[in-house]
């Protein structure tokens, strides 16, 4: 075991190990692996997720567990669910994956399909109304309490089909050439931002998340993850204007993240025209 850590911690710095397995319930061999890593890079930071589907938080740190995070097939699952099909929106689900921490949050992985894929495979969603669904997630995924990971190719629209046939010695190799594409480029721009923001914001990394508008018929949710950051998110296809949000945190300019939008809020409510699949990241101006 130290061997192991030695050539993977230090010799090949790896700064993060994802224990793989469906259930990987031996907690005592897990917090071996995780102690013996870090002594071997007792200088630098490290990171430790462990698999278990579904997830449970008994397994992280917070909660007297081994590692540090654990693997959270809720949020692709609850992602994808709620974006083809309208009568699986739950608000308590949607509130559930955007809110807990110490889970690493995925659209796709080694072991699930593209994001895009099952919006045409299962919703028979295409062209503008598939790239909106995915920029709505991508927002979704980068806004949220727990850590992001991003399958290679996620972030400029890849779509094509892992398939059942030996998924992991599949060879795929990436499409950099989508990026010519419109609808490609501006989800490229959208991931790319988003993580510019993430990584300028401290309220873009802890735990604090508060709820402040839900309407369940209007698939309208918002949330803030600090008095001077809210997420606006509109879960269906119509379009509503002049939409009004009440209990935003504070009076003030709003400028839109992603797209430069100006909003003055007044009494503490949001009026916004909400576009199909729609997401808005509103920073207050100071």
């Amino acid at each position: 075991m130290n061997r192991f850590d030695d050539l993977y911690g230090n010799k090949l710095s790896i700064c993060m190990f994802p224990f793989a397995a469906k259930q990987m319930d031996n907690y005592d061999i897990l917090r071996e692996l995780d102690s013996v890593a870090r002594s071997v890079r007792s200088s630098q930071p490290f990171y430790s997720q462990a698999e278990y589907v579904p997830e449970t938080l008994t397994i992280v740190k917070a909660s007297g567990g081994p590692v540090d995070a654990c693997w959270s097939s809720s949020f692709h699952g609850i992602v994808a669910g709620v974006l083809v099909d309208q009568s699986k929106f739950n608000l308590d689900q949607v509130k559930y994956i955007i809110s807990t921490p110490h889970v690493i949050n995925y659209l796709s992985s080694h072991d699930n399909e593209r994001l895009l894929f099952l919006l045409g495979k299962n919703g028979n969603i295409f062209d503008d109304e598939a790239f909106r669904c995915t920029r709505l997630a991508a927002i979704l995924l980068l806004t949220s309490v727990g850590v992001p990971l991003i399958q290679q190719g996620d972030e400029f629209g890849e779509a094509r089909e892992l398939g059942s046939d030996e998924p992991n010695k599949k060879k795929l190799p990436m499409q950099w050439d989508l990026l010519n594409n419109e609808g490609n480029r501006l989800l490229f721009d959208t991931f790319k931002r988003l993580l510019d923001l993430r990584k300028s914001r401290d309220d873009m990394t802890d735990n604090n998340v508060n709820f402040f508008y839900e309407h369940f018929g209007n698939r309208v949710l918002a949330y803030a993850r600090s008095q001077e950051l809210v997420v606006v998110v509109h879960f269906i296809k119509d379009e509503k204007q002049g939409y009004e949000l009440q209990n935003v945190p504070e009076n003030g300019k709003w400028i839109d993240w992603l797209t430069n939008e100006e909003y003055q809020v007044e009494n503490n409510t949001l009026k916004v025209d909400l576009r199909p699949f729609d997401a808005r990241v509103l920073i207050l101006e100071k």
